[in-house]
């Protein structure tokens, strides 16, 4: 048996359940083990239950690891892709963030079914859905500040994208592609309005609800992600045949990384 930990926003733990659903289809047996969400209340703490999701849980993972001694512990390396981690044999409890569609880009379609929403979407979701599904060219754009900016660590590892990025990014997008309506998410909308002016730009102001803001980043015809696992999932998700996704050269401040899909554009 493998159990996979499952921790941090939703953007990672759809990484860490990508990993373990492409171990699984290896005819691996694969759980999650969810039990530090009892105590991690980051980022709405766990959301993969949002999903059409079919790994089952870790029960009385505590005792189970208490009795079962021969479980070996494995952990991600680093940030770059690691072979071993995917023809792991016999009883392994395996922590990581597996940040790369190397892990698990053969299972696509699966993934795509199971990232589906069980629950009817929010009013405002629907709204929101109904404008970008009208455009002629729809193209998500994400800014992440929060923790990234707040919090000395995060800030430290991880950065901002500038808005030298941005605009970078936005021309680029309405060179390759004609009226071009663009739908802004941010963790700090208010920021963005002031620091963003965009022409046929909407901002999407609402409670956020991140599952579902994702699925609108997703539905987009084009996206402009952030340095952010968060958008990086709602440009991957995103099956529009002739989509343009732009994502930052420089995820993290000094670590070395695959993040970014090869088929992206990465300034």
């Amino acid at each position: 048996m493998i159990i996979v930990r499952i921790l941090g926003g939703l953007g990672n733990q759809m990484f860490q359940y990508a990993y373990a659903k492409a171990l699984e289809q290896q005819g691996c047996t694969v759980k999650l083990d969810v039990s530090a969400f009892k105590k991690y209340k980051l980022h709405g703490g766990y959301h993969l239950d949002k999903y059409k999701i079919d790994l089952k849980y870790a029960s009385n993972f505590t005792n189970l690891m208490s009795k079962i001694t021969f479980f070996q512990h494995k952990k991600e390396k680093s940030l770059l892709f690691d072979a071993s981690l995917k023809s792991l044999k016999g009883n392994k409890y395996v922590k990581g963030y597996f940040q790369t569609e190397k892990y698990f880009s053969e299972i696509r379609t699966i993934l795509l079914e199971q990232f589906t929403i069980i629950d009817e979407l929010s009013t405002s979701t629907k709204n929101y859905k109904k404008q970008i599904l009208e455009a002629n060219t729809s193209c998500s754009l994400h800014i992440r500040r929060g923790d990234y900016v707040s919090d000395k660590k995060a800030n430290t590892v991880h950065g901002t994208c500038s808005l030298d990025y941005y605009e970078k990014a936005i021309k680029l997008i309405k060179k390759e592609h004609k009226e071009v309506h663009f739908f802004i998410f941010s963790d700090d909308i208010s920021w963005t309005k002031e620091n963003l002016t965009l022409e046929n730009a909407i901002y999407i102001d609402h409670k956020t609800i991140p599952h579902e803001d994702m699925y609108l980043m997703s539905i987009c015809n084009h996206n402009i992600t952030a340095n952010s696992s968060f958008s990086w999932w709602g440009a991957w998700l995103n099956t529009f045949e002739n989509k343009t996704i732009i994502a930052p050269k420089q995820w993290f401040v000094n670590k070395e990384n695959e993040i970014a899909c090869e088929n992206w554009i990465k300034i």
